[in-house]
């Protein structure tokens, strides 16, 4: 017997979907059906990805701008989708942002810049999310998070503690959650290849160094021995938004290649 993920009737609102990892995820919840809202900081790139989705997909699609640390913002985001659609099935919060600073060279602002994104952030959207899901009971909620959120990398302590706040309130919400059917995951993707990865990259070029060896190198802990992919985040993402996942709740999934295995 085949399976298929249908979303169809369904209503997904999705953050930093203009980025990589939101855009792919935005086009596979539309290519199993589900209707989006897509928010993202730059409205014209949600704008974009909202015409896209209508055109290839044939689902609705409406477009958000939000800045996941304002509250204000966040509800407002979460009452556009109601608004629009009628209900929110689905959340998957994606947005956040990552700086590698040395520890030692890190300022305050380093540190509020990426607490405030990554782990505030969380704390609004998942707010925000349940206040529409209980009175329904029911729901699914996403989180992005990292293998920084399950090993602390020197290279980033900021981050790192970002991250492992995102595992912890996946797990609080979840217990919270529960009594209504509403399941909270979050996702925890390895090395993937993404714009940021390619800005380091450029940096180790123009020190005349060898960008391609270094980035080689930073596989060789991975059993696998790849890096992730893209598409790789975005199929947990569906998965864990569609019903082949009511049972799971409070689990933080990596998807490292073996990098991560707790």
């Amino acid at each position: 017997m085949a399976f298929e993920i249908s979303l169809a009737g369904k209503t997904a609102l999705i953050t930093g979907a203009a980025g990589g990892f939101g855009r792919a995820t935005a086009r596979m919840l539309a290519s199993a059906g589900a209707n989006l809202l897509v928010s993202d900081i730059d409205m014209a790139a949600a704008e974009a990805l909202a015409r896209e989705l209508e055109a290839d997909f044939g689902v609705k699609a409406a477009a958000n701008s939000c800045n996941v640390v304002r509250q204000q913002e966040v509800c407002a985001m979460v009452d556009q989708a109601v608004d629009t659609f009628g209900r929110l099935d689905i959340v998957n919060h994606i947005a956040g942002v990552f700086d590698a600073v040395d520890f030692l060279e890190a300022t305050e602002a380093d540190y509020d810049r990426q607490l405030n994104v990554n782990t505030k952030g969380t704390f609004f959207v998942d707010q925000a999310a349940l206040r529409v899901m209980i009175p329904n009971r029911s729901g699914k909620i996403v989180n992005m998070c990292s293998q920084a959120g399950k090993f602390g990398f020197p290279t980033n302590v900021a981050y790192t503690t970002s991250k492992f706040g995102v595992t912890g309130m996946t797990q609080a919400v979840a217990m919270y959650a529960a009594p209504y059917n509403i399941n909270v995951n979050c996702v925890c993707p390895g090395i993937v290849r993404t714009s940021i990865w390619e800005r380091a990259l450029d940096e180790i070029r123009e020190r005349g160094e060898d960008a391609e060896a270094y980035f080689e190198s930073r596989l060789q802990g991975i059993p696998l021995k790849r890096a992730q992919t893209i598409e790789d985040i975005a199929h947990m993402f569906l998965y864990l938004s569609s019903c082949y996942a009511d049972n799971m709740t409070g689990q933080s999934i990596n998807i490292t290649g073996g990098r991560i295995m707790h």
